[in-house]
């Protein structure tokens, strides 16, 4: 037999992943396992082939995403946050950003979605979401990183528009994937996230420049994968161009693991995205019939939502607690998170933050921090679990 055969039948004999199977419908997981026998399968083969790191699989994945996102570029890292400072460091390296300049960040994010910003020597101006999508909206005059929040696209806009895209794999805005919509964007491949590469990142870009800087920086600094490589090695004659360090760099690569992950993960995403979508409405429609005393976020017209997760928000007037909340849908088998890192301005850390103000009342944030969760989302969800949901959300605000 040949190794690709030897392998299938290995995998066939350990392996009972198929993420196309429906979930039971008797609990709500944050998240149901995304990958099946091909995603291992070609694992085993990088393993085998002793290709383990940010080689072949990976270029040929980077090359895939940046097509997925309708970009030029894409630079493939170890995370969505590795994504996200790399991103912010190669802006300040090629001057399109200056060190200390200020971006508008919303206030409810991912911790990193903050703290990147200021790892990369920038400043933050953290102002209020929009209340029906809980991102940025309207026109901002300042470079501006603009989150997609649990897969809703931000309608924001800015002289240099930067995108967190980590949980919005597959949203579009007018009809543009998100990633493409401004300078560069960010995507995270995290287990729980639309596709996997386990762990791992990407980010996106038509600027040539930009992806060569983020090459250099996600490793150490070195020219290795640059596709200027040439002209520095012709500026610096003294320096073996095997180890030539050009930028302040980090060690943030990914593996070929995650290359050969991504590379099957991605012919999956357009099926995971309806199901989610769909999901999504659906569990809109079926809980907005029960006027029960919390709103949904439905898709926005002439967005494509990616639904990462399904967030809610307690009215100000319900009797019950968003603990208590949790706390009783736990008993139907639902799991919960709060809404991303909530109103980051009230998390511990950011006491200790330097660089960051916090422009205006947040009001929005502060109910979101107060009062918002979100169950999981998952492609091998369907109408039964939003049943379920329905079912668990109204007996336990009327208990």
């Amino acid at each position: 037999m040949s190794r690709a055969a030897d392998i299938a039948a290995l995998v066939d004999r350990y392996v009972d992943l198929d993420p196309d199977e429906a979930a039971p419908l008797d609990r709500l997981p944050l998240c149901t396992p995304p990958y099946g026998r091909a995603e291992v399968a070609a694992a085993i083969e990088s393993l085998l082939a002793g290709e383990l790191t940010m080689g072949r699989r990976v270029r040929a994945f980077e090359a895939t995403w940046a097509e997925a996102c309708g970009v030029k570029q894409a630079v493939m890292v170890n995370s969505g946050s590795s994504a996200l400072l790399v991103m912010l460091a190669a802006l300040v390296e090629i001057g399109a950003l200056e060190p200390g300049e200020e971006l508008v960040v919303p206030a409810v994010a991912w911790s990193t979605s903050l703290f990147s910003v200021l790892q990369a020597g920038l400043t933050a101006r953290l102002v209020d979401v929009h209340p029906d999508t809980l991102g940025l909206e309207g026109a901002f005059d300042q470079p501006a990183l603009a989150v997609h929040l649990l897969g809703c696209p931000s309608r924001a806009s800015s002289p240099l528009l930067l995108e967190d895209a980590c949980g919005a794999h597959g949203a579009t805005l007018g009809g543009r994937p998100v990633g493409s919509l401004g300078k560069v964007g960010a995507f995270s491949f995290f287990y729980s996230h639309h596709i996997t590469t386990i762990e791992g990142g990407a980010l996106t870009t038509d600027d040539a420049d930009l992806a060569d800087a983020a090459r250099s920086i996600r490793a150490h600094g070195w020219t290795r994968e640059r596709g200027d490589r040439a002209l520095w090695e012709s500026r610096c004659p003294e320096t073996d161009p095997r180890f030539l360090f050009v930028s302040a760099g980090y060690n943030l690569r990914p593996t070929e693991i995650a290359g050969a992950f991504g590379l099957e993960q991605a012919r999956r995403l357009e099926a995971f995205v309806a199901r989610r979508r769909a999901n999504h409405a659906d569990w809109c429609a079926q809980i907005a019939a029960l006027g029960l005393p919390l709103r949904t976020f439905p898709e926005v017209a002439g967005t494509t939502h990616a639904a990462f997760a399904f967030p809610l928000l307690l009215d100000e007037g319900c009797p019950i607690s968003r603990a208590t909340l949790c706390q009783r849908l736990a008993a139907f088998g639902i799991e919960t998170r709060p809404i991303s890192g909530s109103n980051l301005s009230r998390q511990p850390a950011f006491e200790r933050l330097r660089g960051v103000r916090v422009d205006g009342p947040l009001d929005v944030a502060d109910a979101v921090h107060e009062r918002g969760l979100f169950v999981g989302q998952s492609p091998a969800f369907g109408p039964g679990h939003g049943a379920l949901l329905a079912r668990a959300l109204a007996e336990s605000l009327a208990g």
